[in-house]
């Protein structure tokens, strides 16, 4: 298993070291246990040019937190949805978080790791699966058309936007941390009232979350598209 790990460390580090040379920013993506539209997906994510990324699957994915590799990137978006995570590669997540990270959380990342405390406060929420009373469970709707409100036109996240309609999936029942910083919401009267928020852990910690981003429609909409940007680059503290 030791020998696993070198390679992966090597594997993203020689990765990285050739596309730093032409990208200002380097970006981890995480995904599986989750389908979605990988040309519409990553057709969005090579858009932004100045950005390089490599992608890791699951079930190898929380490995690279075990190796020095994950230092080499200025910011990690998860657009996975697991729930299997070993004490070691737990715990290395979490000194990751407290060294300093930017880490941008999307969509169905919300529902993984059911179990884990510190999982869900560093990304400011949780989608509950199941609950002792079925009324306190989350819930979904696919193909809704609502309105992303902008809360707040100054941050960096949301700078230069304005009020964008979406059609995508909700999420209903959700636990939101009332510590977040609220950046955009919906008067959606099925979805939950915050829909995008960051927050910042620790003095080199920043985490965004972004719930719309099921796909592929919305992919394509200028207006997700650079709100994802920018909370790429700020949650790396390069916005």
């Amino acid at each position: 298993m030791k020998a696993y790990y070198v390679v992966l460390a090597c594997m993203l580090t020689i990765n990285f070291s050739v596309s730093a040379q032409k990208e200002s920013l380097s970006m981890l993506v995480i995904t599986g246990g989750h389908n979605f539209d990988r040309a519409a997906f990553f057709g969005m994510i090579d858009s932004f040019t100045d950005i390089s990324y490599e992608e890791i699957k699951h079930p190898e994915a929380n490995a690279v937190f075990l190796t020095d590799a994950v230092n080499s990137f200025d910011v990690i978006l998860f657009y996975d949805m697991v729930q299997d995570i070993d004490e070691n590669e737990m715990k290395a997540f979490e000194n990751m978080v407290q060294r300093g990270a930017g880490l941008v959380f999307l969509h169905h990342s919300i529902v993984s790791y059911q179990h884990w405390d510190f999982y869900k406060n560093v990304l400011g929420g949780k989608y509950v699966l199941s609950a002792d009373n079925a009324a306190n469970a989350s819930n979904y709707r696919h193909n809704v058309r609502y309105e992303a409100e902008i809360q707040n036109k100054t941050h960096p996240v949301t700078l230069n936007l304005e009020n964008f309609l979406l059609f995508d999936e909700i999420y209903g029942n959700v636990w939101i941390d009332e510590m977040n910083e609220i950046l955009i919401s919906t008067n959606h009267p099925e979805s939950m009232d915050p829909i995008v928020w960051c927050r910042e852990i620790a003095p080199e910690t920043r985490t965004v979350y972004i719930q719309p981003g099921h796909g592929p429609d919305v992919f394509s909409l200028p207006a997700y598209r650079q709100l994802l940007h920018q909370s790429i680059r700020w949650a790396a503290f390069q916005n």
